[in-house]
């Protein structure tokens, strides 16, 4: 798997999936603060499978406050629905969720397969009200991409001079 690509958003399948990052060293399993962790493994989840799209290894960093070392971590991971870490600071969860993406910390270092059949589970059944909200959101997004596809890449809205996006 190569990790040479800008952002996950690069590698993205076309597919409603959800799109999860975990912080670890190794792979099997969530090990690393968000902040410092040395690499992430990025997977495509749906309810029946799961698939190992990227993973990407970053420097070794001091746990010391220095928001700096958030930069490459956060405009790598744009695309991602889902982001389990060990543990992760106040900025960088918000920074996370401005992006979209929601931040999960989790203790005692969880296997990677085990979180994973967990989210599938959800998927297959009610999900917890966090999850829901990442699926709406998911849905969404899809259908103002298929009415955009239905009108010939034209976009599906457009907002007039002075009008923003509030969410």
């Amino acid at each position: 798997m190569s990790s040479s690509i800008d952002c996950i958003a690069d590698c993205l399948p076309n597919n409603t999936n959800l799109v999860v990052a975990f912080a670890s060293l190794e792979g099997d399993m969530v090990d690393q603060h968000f902040g410092s962790s040395q690499g992430f493994y990025v997977y495509d989840v749906s309810q029946d499978e799961a698939n190992l799209l990227i993973q990407k290894k970053f420097a070794r960093e001091a746990k010391d406050g220095n928001e700096d070392k958030l930069k490459p971590k956060l405009s790598w991971l744009v695309g991602c629905d889902l982001v389990y870490c060990g543990s992760i600071g106040g900025s960088a969860t918000r920074q996370l969720i401005s992006l979209g993406i929601t931040p999960k910390k989790v203790t005692g270092g969880p296997d990677v397969e085990e979180l994973i059949e967990e989210l599938q589970s959800q998927l297959q059944g009610e999900p917890e009200f966090w999850l829901a909200n990442i699926i709406r959101k998911k849905s969404k997004q899809s259908k103002i991409l298929d009415a955009s596809i239905q009108n010939n890449n034209k976009p599906a809205f457009a907002f007039s001079e002075g009008e923003e996006d509030w969410g």
